[in-house]
């Protein structure tokens, strides 16, 4: 196990020898303003809930029923009905729970298999069900105050795992609860594993408590990084079973994980990914090679980056790209060629960077744009 590592320099080297990047010229999907959360895992029995955010999974116990097709993104719908304003949320249950609140927590989770679960005494000032009317899941907005803290909420939950995304107003994600749900709805929410799936936190392959690392039978811990999320009890790992690979991801001291197959990343390697995860937890810079311009075009945002081809609006329905401004791009960057999806929020812009080694053989936009649309109905682009 690697005891000492300048955690820094690791993600510093993980994307190579380039010239240093301003901050400026980077945007974070999980920006710290969008903190995504992660749900507490409840190991009860055999039962083993977890959540994945953003293009990951959230998988079912194994005695849980679920159906066998892959939901995809979805037109945002119109707002639903909320409820009234500033009615005192009810409680499903009474405090202590099981899984006590903690300090800075938002006001609401799911909890699989109970569902949204909002903490007694906290106040709902609107509420919107039924976020993804295209997905076997339920989802809600919620628009809430505890103790003198106000949220803006989507969570979004099934009988196998859930995804929260939240923020709070003086962050200025977003300039209204209106424009913070639409954003999260574009992004297409919680993707639930197919059926076959092994259920469990890092995918059934290895658990983490208590700095205690077991693999189950036939996997090999390949590389473990210790504490990568910084402020958080955390474990980076490369896991090998029947002949696949998985990076994985365990935060919250073992309690949740992201994790993925590297042959379904769009990343290269193991450390461009745990740089781009760790990004994520904790509101950090991602990698952004390519700057949305007002008119539609993209310029590069990085040294080195040259844009080859690119196109506005690309045909890219399951990842909101019919509804806010959008583009694709085909860049090279530190000898390689990469992909890059921009789409235009509020404040930032959401980008996903995919390399064009990992997409199937894709050279062009068309290819990429056939390639990103077969893996709308799985999962979608990582």
């Amino acid at each position: 196990m690697d005891t000492e590592i300048d955690w820094q320099r690791e993600l510093d080297d993980s994307f190579g020898s380039a010239p240093d990047v301003p901050a400026g010229l980077y945007v974070a999907a999980g920006h710290r303003a969008v903190r995504r959360r992660r749900a507490r895992s409840a190991a009860i029995a055999a039962c083993a809930a977890a959540v994945v955010v953003g293009a990951a999974w959230g998988v079912a116990p194994a005695h849980s029923p679920r159906s066998t097709e892959t939901p995809v993104a979805t037109d945002p719908p119109a707002p639903t009905s909320p409820s009234p304003t500033g009615s005192p949320a009810p409680s499903p249950q009474d405090e202590p729970h099981l899984f006590p609140w903690r300090k800075g927590e938002p006001p609401a989770r799911t909890m699989p298999p109970d569902g949204l679960e909002i903490r007694q005494g906290a106040v709902v000032h609107e509420r919107r069900d039924d976020l993804f009317p295209g997905k076997a899941t339920e989802s809600a907005a919620l628009d809430i105050s505890y103790r003198g803290d106000r949220w803006w909420l989507v969570l979004e939950w099934d009988d196998g795992g859930s995804s929260m995304s939240s923020t709070r107003p003086e962050d200025g994600f977003a300039d209204s609860f209106d424009a913070f749900v639409r954003a999260e709805v574009a992004n297409g929410g919680m993707t639930s594993a197919p059926a076959d799936d092994v259920p469990g936190l890092a995918g059934g392959l290895a658990t983490w408590h208590g700095g205690n690392l077991e693999a189950a039978p036939g996997v090999t811990v390949v590389r473990q990084v210790e504490d990568p999320v910084p402020g958080d009890d955390s474990l980076g790992l490369v896991l090998r079973s029947e002949g696949r690979t998985t990076w994985a991801l365990f935060t919250q001291g073992g309690d949740a994980s992201a994790w993925e197959l590297e042959a379904e990343s769009g990343w290269l390697t193991f450390d461009q990914w745990l740089a781009d995860h760790v990004a994520l937890e904790t509101g950090g810079p991602r990698v952004r090679l390519v700057e949305l311009e007002d008119d539609g075009t993209v310029r590069p945002a990085v040294a080195g980056v040259e844009v080859l081809d690119q196109r506005a609006r690309p045909d890219l329905p399951a990842y909101g790209t019919s509804e806010v401004p959008s583009a694709l791009a085909l860049v090279s960057w530190q000898g390689e060629r990469w992909f890059v999806l921009v789409l235009r929020f509020d404040r930032e812009d959401g980008v996903t960077t995919f390399a064009a080694e990992k997409a199937d053989g894709a050279t062009t936009l068309d290819d990429f744009i056939a390639f990103a649309g077969d893996r709308s109905d799985e999962g979608g682009l990582r």
